[in-house]
């Protein structure tokens, strides 16, 4: 399970003949740990034209699922957030960086996770306008992911065998990364358990370390 931290938002033509002109956009680092102080991130406009870039940041209600599955909830709508970034807009001008800062309201319990996108937008006054180059139109938008941790962090993984699969569950405050385990006979891509946000792995055998493994009939 991947974290994409480029991702398109909208194409609106896919058959054009004249190629779109992607904004050169990169942001640093793409994994940000808070804790109770303020942390930076970079944005980069490594393109030959000056780039306005709206800046948002959402809380991942489900970290660790697939990125179609992934439900966000912008701080902008929650009255009392915990993080905060600023500025919500930036000029870059070409090979020019500059700075957001991600800054906690509220200690956590246990971790939380958000995306900070960054995405390039035609006009300043317009930050919804995607990028239009010929007949083809687009929105793209530069993903980091920012998680806010507790000042005390514990990770563990507890495994409960079920019908058709396992099921893994974050048992400690922080997330965990779990690798080696085998479905079917096929190593798995290593994957991550965030407190509160079972995965659920299918499979007819599944075989995990220092666990007896489940045989997908519970």
């Amino acid at each position: 399970m991947k974290y994409l931290f480029s991702r398109f938002f909208s194409a609106l033509s896919c058959l054009a003949l004249a190629l779109p002109a992607f904004a050169l956009i990169d942001v640093q680092p793409q994994v940000a740990r808070v804790g109770s102080t303020p942390i930076t991130v970079d944005v980069t406009n490594n393109g030959e034209r000056d780039e306005y870039v709206s800046i948002a940041l959402s809380r991942l209600l489900n970290p660790g699922v697939e990125l179609a599955d992934e439900r966000l909830e912008p701080i902008t709508l929650v009255s009392q957030p915990r993080l905060f970034a600023y500025p919500f807009k930036l000029m870059l001008g070409p090979g020019q960086s500059k700075t957001i800062i991600v800054k906690p309201l509220e200690r956590v319990e246990q971790e939380q996770v958000y995306r900070l996108d960054v995405t390039p937008v035609l006009n300043p006054l317009a930050p919804q306008q995607p990028t239009v180059v010929g007949k083809v139109a687009v929105n793209l938008a530069f993903s980091a992911l920012v998680r806010h941790l507790p000042s005390q962090q514990t990770a563990h993984v507890q495994v409960t065998c079920e019908a058709g699969g396992a099921r893994f569950i974050a048992t400690g405050n922080t997330r965990s990364q779990v690798k080696g385990v085998s479905v079917n006979g096929q190593p798995s891509e290593p994957f991550n358990v965030y407190p509160g946000v079972p995965i659920v792995i299918k499979g007819a055998s599944i075989l995990i370390p220092e666990h007896p493994g489940c045989s997908g009939t519970g």
